[in-house]
């Protein structure tokens, strides 16, 4: 079957804009949607970026039409069928024919592709800034449609760009942003205040994944602390030109494409370039998540020796430290970003998080998310946290339930306020925990804490064995290191479900993630004296708990496997 992708030797030319008076946000905000298109197969966004007659051209991430991670996707990892969605909500269909993946002039892959499709109906183009036109501190407005919401636009400034490739760049992630960002909207434009196409968005941080993904420290529901911390990245039209020239489509004509062309991936330089580096390793750390982080802070580390002021580089630097279990580190990190910028409200809230999670510093944590508030008293995030930070820590139920509505009212598709209300309501309110579980699915149905505490509700609160299995399953399914799901789904198995093999894989499992949480030895000790008449395996799971519990000072919950030992006639120590 012909491609319909038209690459010939007489190129596409599509002239960049011109400077033009500044537009207000909403102009920007009206140029931006009309040419954004949202990508229903997977989850993304694009942006029309050049058409000729009946044949458009969407820019979007190479990651957004593979089934893979971009770096090791080839032609034959896209997905066989693509369905895109235009702004007057017609739906076309894409065969993989029309996908193309994008590389730079170097020959060095590029997380951008393109995606073609014909119609009849008049589309508006994006305007293309001029290739490095992107200043720091130059207003960026990000577009797109992320899951569950519909339509999202950001507004943010440019905290870093580089114009050359880096070693580790991510496939041309060399601008980072603080426009505002949620998944599914990779592949979206970023715009500049005239209403031009400056880069296009790939990935926003991750830290509130990462934190989600660690260990809940019991069985029970639990809330959580947002700490995404706002900063994304994205491509630059500069790289963007070069893949499309590459495959015939230039896009400008007041620049030859020679003039913008770089050579191979270089090594960082300047300060700015060291923090681009160590974003993308924040972002990206591979796969030794320890080695990437520690990469990340070498890099951050060159950032501030060459800007002792490079009040971001200090920010994420005490992310990192933190990621890394360098709790006093990521304090003094945190304290120096706060030094530098005493405005600065995301830099509170990690301070503030750090002292809830790590520090043991509750009122310290109170006035810094009190502080938050004070600097933005419409910061949604603020308000959760310290939600989390009353319920979990302050008796403060009252409090609590009031920082989760006020979020919620600032906020009404915000997926974690209603998880964290529902953990607020488990004990006294089961169905209207259920009612908030429910919702944060509905906005976020890749929320794997909240279908893990809808499933623990549905165990223990509603008496629903089969809807609890589903929703532990899906949580494993959404993030397969949660090491307390697979403990509840095998304490389901063991007490409802009469699946013994199937309770002790998952609690297998769960030790096997996460060797710490002495509650999973204790139910496995069980489950081998009760059912397989193992009673060797018992003492030794017993002691396992024991041991953990004392080190954990948990001394409440120790007295349940002393007491398994005591009558099995075994004692604590071999």
């Amino acid at each position: 079957m012909k491609s319909s992708l038209q690459f010939g030797a007489v190129a596409a030319v599509v002239c960049f804009a011109p400077g033009a008076f500044a537009l207000s946000p909403a102009e920007v905000e009206q140029r931006a949607k009309a040419v954004s298109v949202e990508m229903l197969t997977g989850v993304g966004s694009g942006v029309i970026i050049h058409r000729q007659g009946a044949l458009y051209t969407v820019i979007t991430n190479r990651h957004v039409v593979c089934k893979v991670h971009p770096g090791r996707c080839t032609d034959r990892d896209i997905h066989s069928t693509y369905r895109l969605k235009t702004s007057d909500g017609q739906i076309y269909q894409v065969a993989r024919s029309d996908i193309k993946l994008l590389k730079d002039d170097a020959g060095k892959f590029l997380d951008l592709a393109i995606v073609q499709f014909r119609s009849n109906r008049s589309y508006p183009v994006a305007q293309v800034a001029d290739p490095g036109s992107l200043k720091v501190n130059d207003a960026v407005y990000t577009a797109g449609f992320p899951e569950g919401r519909g339509w999202l636009f950001g507004t943010g400034l440019a905290q870093a760009v580089v114009n050359k490739r880096l070693v580790g760049d991510g496939g041309g992630y060399t601008v980072v942003y603080d426009a505002e960002t949620l998944p599914g909207m990779s592949g979206g434009g970023a715009f500049d205040r005239d209403g031009r196409l400056v880069a296009v968005h790939g990935y926003g941080d991750r830290f509130t994944e990462n934190t989600q993904a660690e260990e809940i420290a019991s069985s029970t529901v639990k809330s959580e602390v947002n700490s995404k911390i706002g900063y994304n990245r994205g491509i630059p039209v500069r790289w963007v030109v070069q893949g499309l020239g590459k495959i015939g489509i230039l896009v400008g004509n007041r620049k030859p494409l020679n003039q913008i062309r770089v050579g191979n991936p270089t090594v960082a330089a300047t300060a700015d370039e060291f923090f681009i580096a160590g974003f993308n390793k924040f972002v990206d750390p591979g796969e030794d998540f320890q080695a990437g982080r520690k990469d990340a802070v070498a890099q951050f580390n060159q950032a501030v020796a060459l800007n002792p002021r490079y009040t971001t580089a200090y920010l994420l630097r005490a992310i990192v430290k933190d990621n890394l279990n360098d709790s006093q580190g990521a304090l003094a990190d945190f304290n120096q970003a706060i030094s530098l910028n005493p405005k600065l409200a995301i830099a509170y809230i990690g301070r503030g998080t750090l002292k809830f999670q790590k520090l043991n510093d509750l009122q310290g944590a109170l006035a810094d998310f009190n502080q938050v508030i004070s600097l933005n008293p419409k910061l949604a995030i603020a308000y959760i946290n310290r939600g989390a930070l009353k319920h979990e820590k302050l008796n403060d139920y009252q409090g609590a339930l009031a920082d989760f509505n006020q979020a919620i009212s600032l906020n009404p598709k915000l997926a974690i306020a209603y998880n964290n209300r529902g953990t607020l309501k488990y004990e006294n309110n089961p169905q209207g925990a259920l009612a908030d579980f429910n919702q944060a699915i509905s906005l976020n149905p890749q929320d794997a804490l909240a279908h893990y505490n809808r499933g623990t509700l549905k165990d223990e609160k509603l008496n629903d064995p089969q809807g609890s299995l589903a929703d532990y399953n899906r949580a494993i399914s959404l993030n397969p290191k949660l090491a307390i799901a697979y403990n509840n789904r095998g304490l389901l198995k063991f007490q409802k479900l009469n699946d013994p093999q199937g309770a002790l894989a998952d609690y297998n499992q769960s030790i096997s993630l996460n060797p710490k949480y002495a509650g999973t030895y204790f139910n496995r000790g069980l489950l081998k004296y009760t059912k397989f008449n193992d009673k060797a395996g018992a003492i030794a799971d017993f002691r396992a708990a024991t041991k953990l519990f004392r080190a954990q000072g948990q001394t409440d919950s120790l007295q349940r496997p002393l007491e398994a030992l005591r009558i099995l006639g075994a004692t604590e120590n071999p």
